[in-house]
């Protein structure tokens, strides 16, 4: 298992153009523009056995560890990061967060660095959050053969053993967390209710969110039964897989269709047809520094299977964004499924 890991993931390093080129004349020369692949580092981590421990499918995974990367003295905790707000390709430091390969692997990646910046001895820390630790330590160094002819010259070591790349197996110790139900849901349709003198700049910072139709999450909880009370953790997923940000969800609340009272039905002005609508349910996320709070209804689509309309009331916010726009409510609505 562990030499199949480290074969894939070097071969698609390996398959990965280190830069592309391109020009308005396509002939080369001294207008020759080079884009050069950012450095990312990729983290397998299991037990002896090989089970992989950063899945909540897995009995005794550990993503209930307090995981975080140091990097130039600022900590990126796992799930943490915020995705910038441009068309341009640029390296990003996303920080640390979890990636699933099509198998269905988990694996932990911090980037992306800049590829062609210089890197002298630098290191990242891995804090597993049970006071251990791990020591990445890299350098890269790009130099010119000719204006055409790009060289690397990178070192990747592991708690100062030297690496073929930077795509590691770490075998850990088992946690003491559950395996958990696991689901992947997909945005399908996204709305937003402005109701605010100047709407226009408010719509614009809502579009520009990465909460938008193509995006995701994914819920993991202990048992598929979900109940009021029950604790788990939401991980909100960007249209390109990576996540965007993650923490601890809890179920402050949850309603039978037949049992709703006026304080869930009058809340909002639009609902999913009331003949699908099988349940209700309140979540409180813990997503970094931020507390957020969702009203989730259970809807059966006529196919049988479960979609969740979520809303976020997020009027307090624009309030303290917008202290000129007399804003009265601001309410996000997300549509979604179960990817399949």
């Amino acid at each position: 298992m562990k030499r199949n890991i480290l074969n894939i993931l070097w071969s698609i390093l390996l398959c990965l153009p280190l830069f592309s080129s391109c020009s308005e004349d396509n002939n080369g020369g001294d207008d020759l523009i080079w884009d050069f692949a950012p450095i990312n580092f990729y983290m397998t981590v299991q037990d002896a056995e090989g089970n992989d421990l950063l899945s909540p499918t897995t009995e005794g995974n550990i993503l209930n560890q307090d995981i975080k990367a140091i990097y130039k003295g600022k900590e990126y905790k796992l799930n943490e990061l915020a995705l910038p707000n441009t068309k341009a390709y640029l390296a990003i430091l996303y920080g640390l967060h979890i990636v699933e390969t099509e198998e269905g692997r988990c694996l932990l990646c911090f980037g992306e660095l800049q590829g062609e910046d210089t890197y002298e001895d630098e290191t990242i820390t891995l804090d597993w959050g049970n006071g251990t630790t791990d020591v990445i330590t890299f350098s890269s160094r790009l130099t010119w053969k000719s204006p055409e002819d790009p060289e690397f010259n990178r070192h990747f070591y592991l708690n100062g053993v030297e690496q073929k790349s930077s795509s590691f197996v770490l075998t850990k110790a088992p946690g003491t967390s559950p395996a958990w139900s696991r689901n992947t849901w997909r945005i399908t349709d996204s709305n937003f209710y402005v109701y605010a003198d100047n709407k226009a700049d408010i719509q614009d910072d809502l579009q520009a969110s990465p909460y938008q139709t193509g995006c995701g999450f994914r819920t993991d909880f202990p048992s598929s039964i979900i109940s009021e009370g029950d604790k788990g953790r939401l991980t909100w997923i960007a249209a390109n897989g990576w996540a965007i940000i993650g923490g601890a969800l809890t179920v402050k609340q949850t309603v039978d269709f037949s049992e709703f009272t006026p304080d869930i039905t009058d809340k909002y002005q639009s609902y999913p047809p009331d003949n699908q609508i099988y349940s209700y349910m309140e979540w409180e996320a813990e997503l970094g520094e931020d507390v957020r709070c969702y009203d989730v209804f259970v809807v059966r689509s006529s196919q049988g299977s479960d979609v969740l309309w979520i809303y976020e009331d997020l009027t307090e916010t624009y309030k303290k964004q917008f202290p000129k726009a007399n804003v009265t409510k601001v309410v996000r609505t997300l549509v979604s499924e179960i990817y399949k």
